[in-house]
């Protein structure tokens, strides 16, 4: 079971709302994680890298950054 610390805080109405506080881990991370090693093989590796550049590169796709008519 979670042992979550709850926080009093004062909503914009004025009324004492329980927030939930952190729940992360104190500390620093131990070294550079490499998100290469995470992936499976060449195969996940492209599947990971053609998803996250969709967003640049696709001619089907439009981002809220890319234009609907080419200039």
């Amino acid at each position: 079971m979670n042992n979550y610390q709850y926080e009093e805080k004062e909503s914009f109405d004025g009324r004492k709302v329980k927030v939930l506080g952190p729940t992360y881990e104190e500390g620093k991370p131990q070294g550079m994680q490499d998100w290469k090693v995470k992936l499976g093989g060449r195969e996940e590796i492209l599947g990971y890298l053609k998803t996250a550049l969709r967003y640049w590169y696709s001619k089907d796709w439009f981002g809220s950054e890319r234009r609907k008519q080419e200039a």
